[in-house]
């Protein structure tokens, strides 16, 4: 009985060291694409890793800031993606700051500030500040 035990976990050890790979990998691939974002049924969407939908009523300041979350000042990752690159995404908090949540590069400027009426406010930059300086356009034009 010992003998087969041995050999069940050789034939396993391989499959779950290419399983544990292939997800690590998957998390990585979403982690580092930029999110998808939406203008759409009186929403803001954001899809891909931490994604979320914010009504356009929550949302009280728009303010496109000229600097890179880098240097605006990323806090301390409380529950998100980073450490790979510059994408930061998911839950920051930092003393001046508070608490807030990123989909950013964070060495790409200008950055997207949506301050929120009931929670947590938002930083969003995408690697082409073309289409940060577009998102601020479009969500301007609807508020």
């Amino acid at each position: 009985m010992n003998e087969k035990r041995k050999w069940i976990w050789t034939d396993i050890k391989p499959v779950l060291t290419i399983i544990i790979l292939a997800v690590c990998a998957i998390l990585l691939f979403f982690g580092i694409k930029e999110p998808d974002i939406q203008l759409a049924d009186q929403q803001i969407q954001i899809q891909g890793m931490y994604g979320m939908k914010i009504d356009f009523a929550d949302v009280k300041n728009l303010t496109l800031i000229e600097k890179s979350m880098r240097e605006i000042g990323i806090g301390r990752r409380t529950n998100g993606f980073g450490g790979i690159g510059s994408t930061l995404k998911g839950n920051f908090e930092s003393a001046s700051l508070g608490k807030h949540k990123l989909f950013v590069n964070a060495d790409s400027s200008p950055t997207l500030f949506i301050e929120r009426n009931s929670d947590v406010d938002l930083y969003i930059s995408f690697n082409d500040s073309q289409k940060t300086r577009d998102l601020f356009a479009a969500l301007r034009e609807i508020q």
